[in-house]
């Protein structure tokens, strides 16, 4: 298995796993959460319906990440400006980086509305 499959597979999973848990404990969230945060602590508060707003924008952006990562000729293309030895190179350190960010990216938005949920 190639290495940015397994790192994007591993942050689909994640999203899959987090959308399951706050599937199961919706119904003790509490109405009103935090969906803004400054220096001093929450200052914005909203529906608990924005912890599935979070999941769906998480998903569109693994989406828009996942097109460049399996059809890397289509985005990137067949010209030889790059700083790699060779185009197969080159495409293979972008798809571990895009893979890297989409694990971030997940782990990001999930992370940030954890701590309402449980």
């Amino acid at each position: 298995m190639k290495s940015y499959t397994f790192i994007f597979g591993l942050s689909a999973v994640l999203l899959l796993a987090y959308a399951v848990f706050l599937g199961i404990k919706f119904p003790s969230v509490k109405e009103t959460v935090p969906i803004h945060y400054s220096s001093g602590g929450a200052d914005g508060f909203g529906s608990k319906m924005f912890l599935w707003l979070e999941v769906g924008i998480n998903a569109v952006i693994l989406c828009f990440i996942a097109f460049p990562l399996f059809y890397p000729q289509k985005m990137f293309g067949k010209d030889n400006s790059h700083l790699e030895s060779s185009a197969k190179t080159a495409i293979k350190n972008r798809q571990i980086f895009l893979s890297v960010l989409s694990l971030a990216v997940t782990l990001l938005l999930c992370g940030l509305s954890l701590k309402e949920v449980i």
